[in-house]
């Protein structure tokens, strides 16, 4: 028997000074850089709140303009229509006249800054892509904050990058990584963030497990910043939906074959209406956009949750009470009136009006479906998450962002399984119709256009 004293002892590891060495040097060669995502996501995450909360108080403005706040009663159709063609006008006028890259949705842009074909002309695209964002969205046009939030995150990366010399490396991911924070800041969507940039532009960006960590940084600092100003509840908050019965899941594939098919008619649709538009010259595309500017002004005045990115209309449609036939009507009519807004040049993304067209079609389809099928047992509702994703898979290819966008947008989590087998075959059938990325096609057109002619 031994004394506690005459017990063997474990002997104590000592710490490799080889193994210490490699972990001080990579704590010295990566640390900053995660540390300057940080910033760049809590950058991304104020200035996208301060977008969202313009756009909140100009959105008001607008409805209060159009139930006559100001005057006592009703605008004129003349006047309505005149600050709204003012409105989109000038937002065009803004980015045509000091930063053309500032133009659409801008991921394209992103895109090419990542493969070093695009400039980032921060300096003129920050204020540009703010101000005339703000108007164009403002003005009515069925366009979504996402896209200048998404391009803002990524310039100011590149500021950051300018400012301090970081270098070009680095440059890249904090690019990236303002790029997701920006549509983080958008839909208080931190997972869709971090997914859209390393699922969609992932033959753009240089993937390690460094840049993945930046990027999730960035999108973490941004959700938190954007909680902070505007709240955290999901976008489109939706009251819980049990989960269908699996027996009924055969219904939802179906679904995902239309949107497919749908989302490469709207790729279609888009690139034909921008190929169009860059063969006038500028003031033909000031006028259409007063144009299409002045139609939405007077589609406000009866039918106010029709214009803008889509917010209102989705809400108005999951209040229930539209027919069959209303939903299909007002379905092919946003689709029409996203595309000639896009045509227009003005900032503005594409994603918001997607997620109203999902809604609808979502809807339209499921109570087509319960006429055709009376002992469907499956929530209206449902359709509608799962064919958000499925639309904005089909369009954007990128399934998996899309699947985790409709999800925390709606608060859905319970629904994985539908969307899951909605958005897959809407990428296939799209993939199999021979349609490509939309930003892909867009930043291919760009730099086609901006090619020196061949000699």
């Amino acid at each position: 028997m031994t004394t506690p004293a005459e017990e063997p002892t474990m002997p104590v590891a000592m710490p490799n000074p080889r193994r210490l060495g490699r972990f001080l040097e990579a704590q010295r060669r990566d640390g900053p850089l995660l540390l300057w995502a940080l910033a760049v996501g809590g950058l991304a995450g104020l200035v996208g709140g301060a977008f969202h909360a313009t756009l909140e108080a100009l959105g008001d403005l607008r409805a209060r303009f159009d139930a006559g706040a100001f005057g006592g009663a009703e605008p004129s159709v003349w006047l309505a229509a005149a600050v709204s063609a003012g409105l989109a006008a000038s937002a065009v006028w803004l980015v045509r006249r000091f930063a053309p890259e500032a133009g659409g949705s801008g991921i394209q842009e992103v895109e090419g800054a990542l493969d070093g074909l695009r400039p980032v002309r921060w300096r003129r695209l920050l204020p540009v892509k703010f101000v005339a964002g703000a108007l164009a969205i403002g003005s009515g046009l069925a366009l979504g904050r996402e896209g200048p939030t998404v391009q803002m995150g990524a310039a100011l990366g590149r500021m950051l990058s300018d400012r301090f010399g970081l270098g070009e490396e680095r440059a890249h991911v904090l690019l990236a990584a303002g790029a997701g924070a920006g549509l983080t800041a958008a839909f208080n969507a931190p997972l869709a963030g971090m997914l859209f940039v390393i699922e969609e532009m992932r033959p753009h960006f240089h993937y390690n497990a460094i840049s993945v960590q930046a990027i999730l940084l960035a999108c973490a600092a941004s959700d938190i910043v954007v909680r902070l100003l505007m709240g955290g509840s999901a976008v489109l908050p939706m009251a819980p939906i049990p989960a269908p019965p699996l027996a009924m899941l055969w219904i939802f594939p179906l679904l995902g074959v239309l949107l497919g098919s749908v989302g490469f008619a709207f790729n279609q649709a888009l690139v034909a209406m921008v190929d169009r538009s860059a063969t006038w010259n500028e003031t033909r595309r000031l006028l259409f956009a007063a144009s299409i500017g002045a139609a939405v002004g007077v589609l406000g005045l009866e039918f106010g949750e029709f214009i803008g990115g889509g917010e209102r209309l989705i809400e108005h449609a999951l209040a229930g009470g539209l027919t069959t036939i209303s939903l299909l009507l007002l379905f092919l009519g946003r689709f029409g009136l996203t595309i000639l807004s896009y045509g227009t040049g003005a900032p503005g993304g594409i994603f918001a009006p997607m997620l109203a067209l999902g809604t609808l079609f979502g809807l339209w389809f499921g109570q087509t479906a319960h006429g055709l099928f009376p002992d469907l047992s499956v929530p209206g509702q449902v359709f509608t998450v799962a064919a958000m994703g499925a639309l904005f898979s089909a369009t954007v290819r990128a399934p998996i962002t899309g699947i985790v966008l409709a999800m925390e947008l709606t608060g859905s989590y319970a629904q994985l399984l539908p969307i899951v087998l909605t958005c897959v075959p809407a990428t296939l059938v799209a993939h199999g119709l021979g349609g490509m990325p939309i930003y892909t096609v867009l930043l291919e057109r760009l730099l086609e256009r901006e090619a020196p002619p061949a000699t």
